[in-house]
């Protein structure tokens, strides 16, 4: 769609004409911030060198008020606002043969992102309750979050549950939170069909994925099983009001290992979920923000990243859930941020060193650093020019790959976070968020103690705005993790150093 009365934020590097808003642009994979219009991209002579890809170019979003009260609303409000941009992408595949994947991406708009998380809600009424928990357990795609959406909008509690967990480790999720309805993909969809007679209050299993053949088997064993598509038909024409989550209600509950063999459900509450994101619309959005979805969305990072994405009129290109193909498609989707564990950027750190032993082998000593140079340089494509800012989070990181990382991505910000199921955010740069209180508790059984020189050390207690309200249905494991107090006990070792500007840098030891 174009529409020639407004402008948007992109020109043609080639004609200088600015774009219209909802035209298509072509911007080029290696060139940074390069765009031809469609006319130049077919015309220009000589043709651009690099690949170019059509993007959307949009301009500035209409100014509304919204009446934010929750995350229902603000989800709702995000729609409105930049309901004909794109939203999501899924990676395109031959339609002769769905086992190859093309070199390109196909995007929803956010109306449509919007319009079918409205439909699947009005659908899943029918199957469950406002207040009733339903499980999710699918790979990175937009239908996990569209099912996300569509319980904030009925007041469904989600239960996030990891496609990885054993059959044991479902059962256990299921039964804990009386889970009714699940979500799933057709990867995981045998599990679930296994586990039905030890989970007796499992009534439907709703399948993002065509099943026709699987229905006809299992319909009959005492589990009614849907294909989402259809749950979104009935929707559309059968409608019901939406409900609001109340602000200490529980909104979410996310499992996260346990100290019995079991996962513990964290719950979250409405305002403690809120807690992670703007609590208005930002009043002007970034051209094109990006994210790259690729970590399981059960656990919380991933998730939220996808919904403060979405709330600045962003958009997120899913992975395959394929490993082999990740550095493949991180280049296609070209984010603007990039976020991994410490094992990733452990494996690209291992493979520059091997690289650099069989280049440098046979060098003298001066030629060695021009020889680390030029592999640095050819590493540091690895992270697409677009991408801005990389982020090593989820366990400590040696500093040795941390220094790497900086020599190599200089195209980057290259930065630390560390946060916890139970209670999110508690450093970014081992600087502490400011929402945090928090304290230190001696552990002399382990050496560490507040009076430890140059710098006190001891296990972090913290409580923030976005904590827990502990375990479900596990009273024993929620007063072991708090203190009288409410703060909760992270088992981490740490040490405070105190900054030239008084902040409070915590390092994470142990």
């Amino acid at each position: 769609m174009i529409n020639s009365e407004k402008l948007s934020f992109w020109y043609c590097d080639n004609c200088n004409r600015t774009l219209n808003h909802g035209e298509f642009r072509y911007n080029c994979t290696i060139c940074d911030d390069f765009d031809y219009c469609e006319t130049c991209a077919k015309t220009a002579d000589p043709p651009h060198p690099h690949q170019m890809v059509p993007e959307l170019a949009y301009g500035r979003a209409e100014k509304k008020k919204y009446h934010i009260k929750n995350m229902k609303t603000i989800i709702q409000a995000a729609i409105d606002k930049y309901w004909d941009r794109h939203c999501m992408g899924t990676r395109n595949v031959d339609k002769e043969n769905l086992s190859i994947y093309m070199d390109s991406y196909s995007w929803l708009t956010f109306k449509t992102i919007g319009d079918r998380s409205m439909n699947f809600g009005h659908g899943l009424r029918r199957l469950i309750e406002p207040r009733g928990y339903l499980g999710i357990c699918a790979g990175n795609r937009p239908e996990w979050m569209i099912t996300d959406f569509a319980c904030m909008f009925q007041s469904i509690i989600s239960v996030t549950i990891y496609t990885m967990f054993t059959g044991s480790e479902i059962a256990y999720v299921i039964n804990n939170t009386k889970v009714t309805v699940v979500v799933c993909d057709k990867q995981v969809l045998p599990k679930f069909i296994d586990l039905q007679s030890q989970c007796s209050s499992l009534q439907h299993i709703i399948c993002m994925d065509p099943i026709t053949d699987i229905i006809s088997i299992t319909k009959h064993n005492g589990i009614s099983i849907h294909y989402m598509e259809d749950i979104e038909k009935y929707g559309s024409t059968n409608q019901y009001d939406c409900v609001n989550t109340q602000p200490t209600d529980c909104f979410t509950i996310l499992y996260t290992s346990g100290s019995l063999a079991f996962p513990k459900g964290t719950i979250v509450s409405e305002n403690a979920f809120r807690a992670a994101f703007p609590q208005q619309l930002p009043s002007s959005s970034s051209a094109d923000y990006i994210h790259f979805s690729y970590r399981p969305l059960a656990w919380a990072a991933d998730r939220d990243s996808i919904i403060i994405t979405f709330l600045h009129g962003g958009r997120t290109g899913f992975s395959t859930g394929d490993p082999s193909r990740l550095l493949e498609e991180l280049a296609l989707v070209r984010p603007s941020d990039f976020a991994a564990s410490p094992n990733f950027w452990n494996k690209i750190y291992t493979e520059f060193k091997t690289s650099l032993a069989l280049l440098t082998t046979c060098c003298l000593p001066e030629a060695k650093a021009d020889e680390e140079q030029r592999l640095l340089q050819q590493f540091s494509k690895l992270i697409p020019n677009r991408c801005k800012i990389i982020t090593v989070g989820g366990a400590m990181v040696s500093p040795i790959v941390l220094d790497f990382m900086k020599r190599c991505f200089t195209h980057c910000s290259v930065d630390e976070s560390y946060g916890i199921t139970e209670c999110g955010g508690v450093t970014y740069n081992n600087l502490v968020e400011d929402s945090l209180q928090y304290r230190l508790e001696s552990v002399p059984e382990m050496g560490y103690t507040l009076e430890d020189k140059p710098f006190p050390r001891g296990e972090l207690l913290t409580k923030t705005t976005q904590m827990f309200s502990g375990y479900i249905n596990n009273p024993e494991e929620t007063r072991a993790a708090l203190t009288e107090d409410g703060f909760f006990r992270t088992g981490d070792i740490v040490e405070l150093r105190t900054c030239q500007n008084g902040r409070i840098d915590i390092r994470v030891i142990d």
